[in-house]
């Protein structure tokens, strides 16, 4: 790549990141200098012509050394390295690497960095909240498992490693198949890919494990997806839970009702067998029973149908048998007649409604049979209210029951309304201290409690409410160390809605109240630090409300507080609808945990006036949520200067664009007189010289040598505006430079024995090059006519040409008043004539526009060459080299 000096300032200047240019040796050639002192303090001259090694420590130095030593890249390399900043502290940067060529051809590398410091502070948070989410699941009682998307584990706690049986060792990079049922390996497999592909948690699914001693188990798991901090999906999570007693239960009932049925229909086919038994039965049964066809039209009711339903008989036989069910039951119904027409029998639950509106719930046990040649369906019809009833208080026994088998890590526990402990699990004796075989049924737990006194209102609200979920409370064990407990109770009532007995499940969870009491006082600490700091700051929910902002907000914006929490930000008077999109669009960002850069927007506040602000949102966690953090700086005043720059830049654009033209329309219309000036005092010296005037001639050799120094200057302000407009091109081809060369010292003969210049000529006879040979003629009378003006009487000028592999190097040396540093530095630059004047400096010709060496670059940069000056200083002496490629 190859570089101008005017494209790279125009380019670096303009950016944010720092741009440093580094020659091979690692010293500093250039830097955008608004960049760096903006983010780190450094000028041009604390920087520039220096070792990198200063602004980097020594590890991320030889990291440096290395890049550029071993690999070949192209932009596409980068570090994270460190920088110091020039009042010694360090930024975290991303670093780029660029090599290029300039166009002298040597080769530069470029060092674009960009400031992660945010970046890298968010990267270390996201670690620590990382190890505390760690702790927290190995403290957690139920099993936890993580699997990446091949399903083998990578994580699992120590009660899920208990319970199978396996060690956390054993089951790490194990696949879920060692310990999933074979006949169930299928179902897992399609359960985690139907997750996987809808992104949709799946919160209950029941599996059969083979735990390490063989034994078959039930767990109850929920399945989560696991994405990294890219948002990519790289595995699954969850929480299992063992169900295997409450299976066994569910299968005895089931096999319960299987035998039930079997009886019933037992039995229906002896009422069969005897049709006077039959008649008997059907008139005295204490269920109800009706008969009915095919199309559902009662056909015949005994009178405990009558009974049940509050019906005549005749009213009961004009009515179908689907009249006598609310609408609501008419599918199940349905469903029911499917089902009896299929198999003959059925057996189901469902609700039936009086002839006064009144529902109830009934079991229904319908036949189908054949009465002389006709199909008839025969429904048992049995009230199951009482029962229903029972069962439900069967069903809370049996849970407490199946929950006492259980051999929960959670305590268990059963006292009376008193506080006597009824029941209690080994889980429960040991978070209190005591030991398995200690008996301490009758035990009153107000003992547990640290002050008594606080169960009063534990009670009051449990009575009210009748259950009361994750309730704190401060207590003690046996030897009467504290600690905190969390309680999920039940109250049991009797028939009188008088309190009997509390039952609930009890965990200690010390260590978290501490963590959230730490957790509440560094949120106070924050609150407290951003409602003092001088800018902007204001705490957004995912869902887009703001929920706080500081005073500092309010002084900013003009609103008061109650005008903005509360409100999502979209719809806040203050937003300009121009810019609502980006901020969107960035809201969703910053709550995936994108970094973003600041972002410039304009603002109304209250009193209708607009300020321009930087805006900046980050992700940021507030004990359990997560909140978007924007903050808020006023940069009105600096915006203002930016476009009032920006007007300034274009007004000198065009100036500039005015000067352009200027000077080719005036070149264009001087050359012209100037060729008849110069061509007319020439020709009048040659016919009319011996004729006229020693003054007359005199005055027409002053009128010609002054319009040739002018045409020399408009021919090369024409060269200017050519290389201005891209329009100074080259006619290549195959010269023998040393015949130009020795043209040149020709032609400059004469002046170099008019100043009595020593002069050596050093060329081989023949070096063929691809040149223009009138600009590369141009070059060298320009180089050597300088050397001659800036060389006293009897000085020396030496012009050499020697080949180089595939260079030609041409030098002009000469014994004269020499360079300094600065003046080397602005030679080549357009205009930049160097005006000496002095004692001892008479013999300096000091006439020129400060025009030839510019051009002279501009022609040798488009042959691929290199043109530089080389000196020792005031009074000894330049070098002027000109390097060319052969081909």
């Amino acid at each position: 790549m190859e570089f101008s000096k005017e494209n790279l300032l125009q380019i670096s200047e303009s950016v944010n990141d720092l741009i440093c240019i580094l020659n091979t040796s690692l010293e500093i050639e250039y830097i955008n200098l608004k960049a760096h002192f903006k983010v780190l303090g450094y000028i041009n001259e604390d920087l520039v012509g220096k070792k990198i090694r200063k602004i980097f420590d020594l590890n991320d130095f030889n990291k440096i050394q290395k890049i550029i030593k071993n690999r070949n890249f192209d932009g596409l390399e980068s570090e994270d390295l460190q920088i110091y900043h020039k009042n010694g502290y360090k930024f975290w940067f991303e670093v780029k690497f660029i090599q290029f060529i300039d166009k002298k051809g040597e080769k530069k590398i470029a060092l674009v960095s960009r400031d992660i410091s945010e970046k890298k502070q968010a990267e270390l948070t996201l670690k620590n909240s990382k190890g505390r989410y760690q702790r927290l699941i190995k403290s957690v009682k139920e099993g936890y498992y993580e699997v990446d998307l091949k399903g083998n584990f990578t994580f699992v706690n120590k009660a899920l490693s208990r319970f199978i049986g396996y060690s956390q060792e054993e089951m790490i990079g194990q696949s879920y198949k060692k310990i999933t049922d074979r006949t169930k390996r299928k179902l897992v497999f399609k359960t985690f890919n139907k997750v996987f592909k809808t992104e949709v948690q799946q919160n209950i699914i029941q599996l059969q494990v083979v735990k390490r001693n063989g034994e078959k188990v039930f767990l109850e798991t929920s399945i989560y997806l696991k994405y990294d901090s890219e948002n990519k999906k790289i595995g699954f999570y969850g929480i299992i839970r063992d169900i295997t007693e409450r299976k066994k239960g569910e299968e005895l009932e089931e096999k319960f009702k299987i035998d039930l049925a079997q009886r019933v229909k037992l039995r229906t086919k002896e009422l069969k067998e005897s049709e006077d038994k039959y008649s008997n039965l059907f008139q005295h049964s204490n269920d109800g029973i009706f008969l009915h066809d095919l199309d559902g039209n009662i056909t015949d009711v005994n009178r405990k149908v009558l009974e049940q339903l509050g019906y005549t008989k005749s009213e009961i036989l004009s009515l179908k048998v689907s009249q006598l069910h609310p609408t609501s039951e008419m599918v199940e119904s349905k469903k029911a007649f499917d089902k009896i027409s299929e198999n003959g029998f059925v057996r189901f639950e469902v609700n039936f409604k009086k002839k006064n509106g009144e529902i109830f719930p009934a079991e229904v046990s319908s036949s189908l049979f054949t009465i002389g040649g006709e199909k008839v369906i025969q429904g048992i019809l049995r009230d199951i209210t009482d029962r229903k009833l029972s069962e439900l208080m069967l069903k809370e026994s049996e849970e407490k029951y199946r929950s006492m088998v259980n051999n929960l890590d959670l305590g268990f526990y059963q006292v009376d309304w008193d506080g006597n402990l009824l029941n209690y699990n080994p889980a429960f004796a040991s978070l209190f201290g005591f030991e398995p075989d200690e008996d301490i049924t009758n035990v009153n737990v107000k003992e547990f409690w640290q002050n008594s006194n606080e169960r009063g209102p534990y009670l009051t609200e449990l009575n009210k409410n009748g259950f009361i979920k994750n309730y704190i409370v401060h207590s003690k064990k046996r030897n009467g160390q504290k600690m905190v407990l969390q309680l999920n109770s039940h109250l049991i009532k009797s028939m009188d809605e008088e309190p009997i007995k509390i039952q609930g499940l009890i965990s200690e969870i010390t260590e978290k109240f501490e963590l959230e009491q730490k957790v509440k006082e560094s949120e106070s600490k924050y609150r407290n630090l951003i409602e003092s700091v001088p800018f902007s700051i204001a705490l957004i929910n995912l869902g887009g409300r703001v929920i706080y902002c500081n005073p500092a907000t309010e002084k900013l914006l003009g609103f008061k507080e109650e005008e903005l929490v509360g409100y999502e930000f979209r719809n806040l008077p203050i937003i300009n609808q121009k810019y609502l999109p980006m901020m969107l669009k960035r809201f969703k960002k910053a709550a995936n945990g994108e970094v973003l850069p600041p972002f410039d927007v304009k603002l109304s506040k209250k009193d209708g006036s607009l300020i321009w602000i930087n805006y900046q949102t980050s992700l940021v966690k507030l004990g359990e949520k997560l909140l978007i953090q924007a903050v808020l700086n006023d940069i009105t005043e600096r915006k203002m200067a930016d476009l009032l720059i920006q007007e300034e830049i274009q007004k000198l654009k065009e100036l500039d664009q005015i000067r352009k033209d200027l000077i080719s329309r005036v070149s264009h219309e001087l050359k012209t007189p100037l060729v008849s000036i110069c061509g007319g005092s020439e020709l009048l010296l040659e016919l009319f010289g011996s004729d006229i005037k020693e003054e007359a001639r005199e005055l027409a050799e002053i009128i010609g040598k002054g319009g040739t120094r002018l045409k020399n200057l408009v021919d090369n302000l024409v060269d200017v505006t050519r290389i201005e407009y891209n329009k100074f091109e080259l006619e290549i081809e195959l010269i023998n430079i040393s015949d130009v060369l020795q043209d040149c010292a020709k032609e400059m003969m004469y002046l170099i024995k008019k100043r009595e210049i020593n002069f050596q000529l050093d060329l081989p006879d023949t070096l063929i090059v691809n040149i223009d040979r009138v600009r590369i003629e141009q070059v060298v009378l320009n180089i050597l006519s300088n050397a001659i003006k800036n060389t006293p009487p009897n000085g020396k000028v030496v012009m050499k040409l020697t080949k180089k592999k595939e260079w030609v190097e041409f030098l002009v040396n000469d014994s004269g008043i020499g360079l300094t540093r600065e003046e080397m530095d602005r030679i080549f630059t357009r205009f930049g004539k160097i005006e000496r004047y002095g004692p001892g400096l008479e013999y300096i010709d000091i006439q020129g526009s400060g025009l030839g060496l510019f051009i002279s670059k501009e022609i040798i940069d488009l042959h691929k060459g290199h043109i530089w000056a080389e000196s020792g200083g005031r009074d000894k002496g330049s070098t002027f080299t000109i390097k060319l490629p052969i081909s």
